[in-house]
């Protein structure tokens, strides 16, 4: 009988070491096809839009890199919107994408491209722009409907 007691909190406190293990992740670092995505930010658990709220659920296809200063910070904000929401980088420089929320993920896509990096609430990102001169139109494909979305000039 003694057994029977012990066995259920065992158990729990086993679930709650994995699941403190399995969202205790400070940052990631994801290779693509153009380059490295560094991540960073504080464990959380999923979410609805890919990431885990607070945690390091990011996602790259491609063009992102984790080295070299930013030519830029761009803020993905609570008020569902880029700032700035039209800038020029040289091809090949690097942008930090800066997700200044506390609850709310962010994506930030290049139409037509190969660059999709999504941030959780409080996680920054830096991306490399290897895209060859010209006009791009970016957008945050969770929130894209709601306006957020704007221009990116390769020079």
């Amino acid at each position: 009988m003694a057994l029977k007691r012990w066995v259920g909190p065992l158990v729990l406190s086993l679930a709650l070491l994995i699941v403190g293990a399995a969202c205790g992740n400070k940052g990631t670092t994801t290779t693509g096809a153009g380059g490295t995505q560094t991540s960073s930010g504080s464990g959380g658990g999923g979410n609805a839009y890919g990431g885990g709220y607070g945690g390091s659920g990011s996602s790259s296809s491609g063009t992102s890199s984790g080295g070299g200063a930013s030519a830029l910070t761009v803020k993905q904000t609570t008020s569902l919107t880029f700032v700035p929401a039209t800038f020029s980088v040289k091809g090949g420089s690097s942008i930090s994408l800066q997700n200044v929320t506390a609850a709310v993920p962010h994506n930030f896509t290049v139409k037509g491209q190969s660059i999709d990096v999504t941030n959780s609430p409080g996680q920054s990102s830096k991306v490399k722009i290897a895209l060859n001169p010209g006009t791009y139109q970016f957008f945050c494909k969770f929130h894209v409907a709601q306006g957020m979305k704007g221009t990116l000039t390769v020079t």
